[in-house]
């Protein structure tokens, strides 16, 4: 599978850098580079790239507004954003780019990055229907669930979503982490969750997780630049994180308490 893929970064030096890492991902072929947010919002419509490497700060129009234009228009391809400030981290997983890379960019974050793209494109039409789900959901103030159903000792009953540490993709249910264990949910996939709850308290970790905010006791670092976030539930559960993930849910809890 070809990944057609545009590189748009307001330095020479940086675009220079990405093409050259590229080179080594077979997968991807590189159909542009842009310099600038509006040269980036034409290219897109002209080529419909499948990927963006995009970099957040830029003048006069920067990652982000890029993103908001191409979603209005619906020509929004996968989007990994670049930067070399971590404190973008946070919006730029609450617009659901696929991953977000810290310069200089490391051949290993670059390569997961690609492999995320890879598992999305198939189902691109469902990851951006969820992202407008999303967006609706913010705009009209949807009411959030209170409770959710568990299947526990072959019944199903209703658990206050507060007192969830952690949601996660198991099979074909989603599993629900909670202070007696965890049980499976009435639920298939994380996408038909994580409109139906706050996302003040939630927070979307890749594919498999939607993790509660007050439900983390403590984020600590781990081997390979990594970190690994333990949860307040019966196992006291342990996820790892790479970086980027990290400083989201540490500056995101910051917000909460």
């Amino acid at each position: 599978m070809r990944i057609k893929t545009l590189i748009v970064d307001d330095e020479e030096l940086a675009r220079s850098e990405m093409r050259f890492l590229l080179k080594e991902q077979t997968e991807i072929e590189v159909i542009g580079e842009a310099s600038g947010g509006e040269e980036a919002v034409r290219i897109v419509r002209e080529n419909d790239p499948d990927l963006i490497f995009l970099d957040i700060q830029m003048p006069e129009v920067d990652g982000f507004q890029v993103v908001s234009t191409l979603m209005e228009e619906e020509k929004l391809p996968l989007i990994v954003f670049t930067t070399a400030y971590d404190q973008y981290a946070i919006k730029a997983f609450e617009i659901n780019a696929i991953d977000y890379l810290l310069k200089p960019i490391e051949k290993e974050r670059l390569s997961e990055a690609i492999e995320r793209a890879k598992a999305i494109l198939p189902r691109k039409e469902e990851y951006l229907e969820r992202i407008r789900k999303l967006a609706g959901n913010i705009k009209v103030g949807t009411r959030f669930l209170p409770r959710l159903v568990i299947h526990k000792n072959n019944r199903m009953v209703l658990v206050e979503v507060e007192k969830v540490a952690l949601l996660q993709k198991d099979g074909a249910k989603v599993a629900a982490y909670t202070d007696e264990g965890r049980f499976e949910s009435n639920y298939a996939d994380i996408d038909e969750i994580e409109v139906q709850i706050d996302p003040r308290m939630f927070t979307r970790l890749g594919a498999e997780y939607l993790v509660n905010l007050r439900k983390i006791t403590q984020i600590i670092p781990w081997a390979g630049g990594n970190y690994i976030m333990t949860l307040d539930d019966r196992d006291s559960s342990e996820i790892r994180l790479h970086r980027s993930q990290a400083q989201l849910l540490k500056n995101k809890i910051e917000g909460v308490f």
